[in-house]
């Protein structure tokens, strides 16, 4: 399923002339509540993740139907909805509109990938050549304040209000929330470094590239093919693209398939044909479970599967790149060609987004909502969300203008180098 597309910066100042006008029809503090209450149902039945979640249920209904009954508009309402969606604190749960001060998406709109550690918010990871990053931010560094409020105050005063037990994925969810933003305004973030001295950066709200292209191309050193692609897994140009681009590189020793842009997802419809240039016939590569009523894993589990296509079968070593922001499908793909066994992932842990979802659309307000509603595991019973690369990079500790990229390459040299030797 792909993520939502953010609305330019001149629309999202409202919200959408759909939304607008269904909600003229059929509004008001009871309508609202309504929309609350039943959305809760549907997460009752319908959502994958909940037993992971220590939410209360009960108490998620009653905080968000009396704020939703004090709405006043749809603007207002929006609002009541994201907080409740936040209360899941998963990645993967979204609204299908937004306005100005709607919450990013993550990691589609965040520059740093951040998570408590010994009750300091370190970084993880940031965006390569983002705004963060050119100022300095780096994986090791420890956000010490957001817009002049100590990050330990932030978190205490903007987590889920609903839990039913302690969870520190909230925690770290919120955290990351926080530092994505919202469509906006800009952040001012103060950084403790790894030796002690501090920093002050300013983020702007992040804006989506503008003619980005469907994935671009190039050989690297000792002729191997290199291709990205570029956050373009929902498009199905770019079957046609990535097809023109591997006959390029049909005589090359070994390959890099980097999705480390891939955070907005995509479809299988896309991502399965790309697959099909690496194997010879219908094979499984991701195991799909809906935990209903009296259901177990893997027992009614079931695979779904790629099919051989192009016009020749790549078999020269293929190495995958992959980071916190390679989401949904990416992370579908990384999985799905390491179980396949013609790759090997060199890089972080994913963006981690649970399951594959699907859509739900209030009753009155006309809102819809997208949320996990299936499992998804690699062939060997692990969670894609909970999956790591078998070659890790700690970017803390790496040193480069790009760690992963020197780490794939060296893999793929090691790999074409014992291949001219068998």
């Amino acid at each position: 399923m792909n993520r939502r597309n953010l609305l330019a910066a001149g629309a999202a100042a409202a919200v959408s002339p759909l939304l607008a006008a269904r909600a003229q029809a059929r509004s008001g503090s009871a309508a609202y509540a309504a929309d609350i209450r039943w959305l809760t149902g549907q997460l009752a039945k319908r959502y994958a993740y909940l037993p992971d979640r220590h939410v209360d249920l009960d108490s998620v209904r009653d905080i968000y139907c009396a704020e939703a009954a004090a709405a006043t508009d749809d603007r207002a309402f929006l609002g009541v909805l994201e907080r409740m969606i936040a209360e899941f604190h998963d990645h993967h749960i979204e609204a299908n509109t937004n306005n100005a001060a709607s919450p990013q998406l993550v990691p589609t709109g965040a520059e740093i990938w951040a998570a408590m550690r010994d009750g300091r918010a370190m970084i993880e990871q940031v965006r390569p050549f983002s705004e963060a990053a050119l100022d300095g931010a780096r994986a090791g560094d420890e956000i010490v304040a957001v817009d002049g409020v100590p990050i330990l105050d932030l978190l205490a005063r903007s987590g889920p209000r609903s839990l039913s037990a302690p969870d520190p994925e909230a925690l770290n969810y919120t955290l990351r929330a926080l530092l994505a933003g919202n469509h906006k305004d800009g952040r001012v973030v103060v950084l403790r470094h790894a030796d002690g001295g501090g920093q002050r950066i300013f983020l702007g709200p992040y804006k989506p590239e503008v003619d980005e292209p469907l994935l671009t191309s190039r050989r690297v050193d000792g002729g191997f093919g290199y291709i990205r692609i570029e956050n373009s897994l929902g498009d199905s140009d770019l079957v046609a693209a990535f097809d023109k681009a591997i006959i390029e590189f049909r005589d090359a020793p070994g390959l890099m398939l980097d999705l480390r842009n891939t955070p907005s997802g995509g479809n299988t419809d896309v991502a399965e044909p790309i697959m099909g240039w690496f194997v010879r016939d219908r094979r499984p590569y991701q195991r799909v479970f809906d935990p209903g009523p009296g259901k177990t894993f893997p027992k009614d589990s079931w695979t779904k599967d790629v099919t051989a296509r192009g016009s020749f079968r790549f078999s020269a070593p293929l190495v995958v790149l992959c980071d916190r922001w390679t989401g949904s499908m990416g992370e579908g793909m990384t999985i799905g060609l390491d179980a396949l066994d013609v790759s090997v992932a060199v890089g972080t842990r994913m963006a981690g987004l649970c399951g594959s979802t699907d859509g739900v659309t209030l009753p009155n307000s006309g809102i819809g909502v997208h949320f996990p509603t299936e499992r998804l595991y690699h062939l060997d019973g692990r969670p894609r969300e909970t999956w790591t690369p078998p070659v890790p990079v700690d970017l803390a500790k790496a040193v480069g203008d790009d760690p992963i990229f020197d780490a794939g390459l060296k893999v793929l040299r090691t790999r074409a180098d014992a291949r001219d030797h068998a």
